[in-house]
């Protein structure tokens, strides 16, 4: 997994913090980013969806121009945010933000 540790130490996060986000073992992510064993495709899935990025990007097959260029216009900091906020809730939190989030959508002013 080419990418996994560059976007972490971006993040400015931990290896046990995103273990314990993702619900993965530290010595396990550790695996992955040293290239000792090869992440299986559901984690690769995790990873991508966690930072935003595509598994091709993850696995160093897109360019990194390309994925920051598109990442950089698609998000501003309040929207990235409420991303990492909802990313950090608990699945009935999860399920509140997006039955609130429809209520808005529908509300007209």
């Amino acid at each position: 997994m080419f990418r996994l540790k560059e976007l972490r130490e971006e993040s400015g996060i931990k290896r046990s913090e995103l273990a314990r986000k993702l619900g993965i073992n530290a010595g396990t992510i550790a695996n992955y980013e040293n290239e000792i064993r090869q992440a299986p495709y559901e984690y690769l899935i995790l990873f991508a969806k966690y930072f935003d990025v595509s598994v091709d990007y993850l696995l160093g097959k897109e360019k990194t121009e390309e994925v920051k260029t598109r990442l950089n216009g698609a998000l501003n900091e309040s929207e990235r945010q409420l991303i990492e906020a909802y990313r950090n809730c608990s699945p009935t939190g999860k399920s509140r933000i997006l039955e609130y989030a429809g209520l808005w959508k529908n509300h007209q002013v």
